[in-house]
């Protein structure tokens, strides 16, 4: 390990849904045919992608589909969704080191917290949360953004706004999936795009570095070896993204 004198500051940023979790919260009840159902949900993720609907009025109307009781919506769906297996560790050892890590999501915070609540205990209270809030009476849904960007929830701010006040070595780290990944991925220093999902086929797309995963297992090595001075960022200044190479 570097000695304190020469300590790495490493602040971790991760989406939720499809990214932290393996299943997202959302599309679990919204898919419902009680609700909006796949193919009304599918064909509006892809006006997204062509940039025929703002994010965030899609998602309004994903979200205000949905007819389901608090209580059906858990017991049905939301029980099922599980945390990717690799990230409890991987969060104990950004802990260890004093790596904040902090959940930046599109989605609603009393599902994302219940679901981290499930599977951390009440190690999910550590967590900072930025995410929508919704309000849920009877079988009435409603996502309440915080923000009023495209995106309801601009993830790049939060990453701005931690960035004013870290050290200027810091190495900020964001992780995630889909297309409201878009706008953090582009302040982050290093990112990780879970394999197979939107947010690979958009970095694809347009050049953008980025190292693809399937387990926070995989993060975590990358994230120490960077720590531990096994590694190293070289910046492409005419994108602004970093590649992680290897010290030789």
């Amino acid at each position: 390990m570097p000695s304190k004198d020469t300590k790495v500051n490493i602040q971790v940023f991760t989406d939720f849904d499809g990214t932290l979790s393996l299943e997202d919260t959302g599309v679990l009840i919204i898919d419902d045919p009680r609700c909006m159902g796949t193919e009304k949900r599918k064909m509006l993720e892809r006006k997204i992608m062509d940039h025929e609907i703002a994010y965030r009025d899609a998602v309004w109307q994903m979200w205000d589909s949905c007819t389901l009781t608090w209580e059906e919506a858990w017991d049905e769906h939301l029980n099922k969704c599980s945390v990717d297996p690799g990230f409890p560790g991987f969060y104990e050892y950004c802990k260890k080191n004093d790596f904040p890590v902090t959940v930046v999501s599109s989605g609603m915070k009393p599902l994302i917290h219940k679901v981290l609540v499930k599977y951390m205990g009440e190690q999910a209270n550590e967590l900072e949360i930025v995410a929508n809030n919704g309000r849920i009476k009877g079988r009435k849904w409603e996502i309440l953004y915080i923000d009023d960007t495209p995106f309801g929830n601009d993830k790049s701010k939060t990453l701005e706004k931690a960035r004013a006040t870290a050290p200027p070595n810091t190495i900020f780290v964001f992780c995630g999936d889909g297309v409201s990944d878009i706008s953090a991925a582009r302040n982050a220093d290093v990112l990780f795009a879970r394999n197979g999902r939107d947010l690979v086929t958009y970095c694809d797309r347009h050049g953008i570095p980025y190292i693809g995963f399937d387990s926070f297992e995989e993060i975590e090595k990358v994230v120490a070896d960077l720590a531990e001075g096994r590694s190293k960022l070289e910046k492409d200044e005419k994108n602004g993204f970093c590649k992680v190479l290897s010290v030789n």
